[in-house]
């Protein structure tokens, strides 16, 4: 064995080590706590949305949930300055603002989404114009319509960061810490302000470069082994990280508000593994035109992993320009056997074979099917698990 190999090798087991302490801690810990918070944000969410719809003539268009999130990202300007003035209250009381402004402009999108669900109903019952017909029709691409339809998402964890990255380095500065905590909370603020920044930087990437499909939801099945699901995660981080920012300024809650956001360490350390976990997808491509229909079906299976193979059962040139023509593929592996076997699977470091709903499944064994290996994407837009009896035995 080389060195690198045993570095390597060292470095596997303590992430492992390190994911399963997170896993004991969301478990046992999270998850209890989330019983809780969903009690109360489902009240206050009826409560909120129960003001908007009475009010809703009174409401103007321009107060969406974008409008709510840019006006909360600004007051990070005058807290960092109160801050670094040295005053504690209001600062606090800005942090807490901005955080309910985070849980408000998610009542609000979801209110404005039903309004124009509505609106689009009565547009489509209502008879086209006889003069709009022969006008031209503009028809947006795949990835305009994915990035305007996910950017109130993108651009709220985005401002989320915004606020309360430079906030934390203000109060490394700021906030005196006594003796035997000063290297806990330095530790503590470091790991987050390192983490939200690498998750910023993940969700950049990701926004920017969608294919435009979104990903299948994956019915009876789920992805990760965790106790908690990833937006669980999300909305436990959050309070966290504000509620303890919020503690940490104030001088009789300091250890209260350092509790709170050495809890959020681990969260965030999930976030990020979750956003860049490596997980291999597999297509046949053999006799695969390149056409709307298949680039989707593509894209659907790129978008539920980190790589794309399209294997091809011949060394047919054309078939495999095609595949590498595509954005969404990361790599094609031409000759492959016309019936995947899962030591073929292991032996290429495949995790999920995926096929589309109709299509002949004689690219696969049966022990592939009883590992839940392979995913079958339906014309619905939703993947689920094959099952083995699906598949005709060798």
């Amino acid at each position: 064995m080389t060195q690198n190999e045993k570095e390597q090798g060292l470095k596997n087991i303590i992430f492992e080590m390190l994911n399963f302490i997170v896993e004991l801690y969301l478990a046992h810990v999270i998850k209890p706590f989330l019983t809780l918070h969903e009690k109360i944000y489902s009240w206050l969410n009826a409560t909120i949305r129960s003001v908007l719809d009475d009010n809703s003539e009174k409401i103007p268009k321009w107060f969406t949930a974008n409008f709510i999130t840019y006006v909360r990202t600004l007051f990070v300007v005058p807290c960092v300055i109160l801050m670094v003035k040295g005053h504690v209250l209001l600062p606090s009381i800005i942090v807490l603002s901005v955080d309910f402004g985070d849980f408000l402009d998610g009542v609000v999108a979801r209110y404005w989404v039903d309004i124009h669900s509505n609106e689009d109903l009565e547009t489509l019952v209502t008879e086209p114009d006889e003069s709009s017909k022969d006008k031209p029709v503009i028809t947006e691409s795949w990835v305009t319509k994915h990035r305007n339809k996910t950017y109130g998402g993108f651009i709220d964890a985005v401002c989320d960061k915004a606020f309360v990255v430079p906030c934390w380095l203000s109060l490394l500065s700021t906030v005196p810490a006594c003796e035997y905590l000063r290297t806990v909370q330095f530790i503590t603020l470091w790991s987050l302000i390192l983490t939200e920044t690498a998750s910023g930087c993940v969700r950049f990437k990701a926004y920017y470069t969608s294919n435009g499909v979104p990903a299948p939801v994956v019915k009876g099945y789920d992805f990760s082994t965790s106790a908690v699901k990833a937006d669980h995660i999300g909305k436990a981080k959050q309070t966290f990280e504000m509620v303890g920012t919020a503690f940490l300024i104030l001088p009789f809650s300091r250890y209260f508000g350092l509790i709170f956001l050495v809890a959020a360490v681990p969260l965030a350390y999930e976030s990020v593994r979750r956003k860049i976990n490596k997980r291999v997808m597999y297509v046949n491509g053999t006799g695969s035109g390149i056409n709307h229909k298949t680039l989707k079906f593509w894209k659907q299976a790129k978008n539920m992993g980190s790589k794309l193979v399209v294997g091809i059962t011949s060394k047919d040139k054309e078939m495999i320009e095609n595949a590498c023509s595509s954005e969404s593929v990361d790599t094609v592996i031409s000759n492959v056997p016309a019936k995947l076997s899962l030591n073929y699977l292991n032996e290429q470091g495949i995790d999920f074979v995926v096929v589309e709903a109709g299509q002949s499944l004689d690219c696969i064994t049966s022990e592939v099917a009883s590992s839940k290996r392979c995913l079958v994407i339906g014309n619905d837009g939703v993947a689920s698990i094959l099952e083995a009896k699906e598949v005709k035995l060798e």
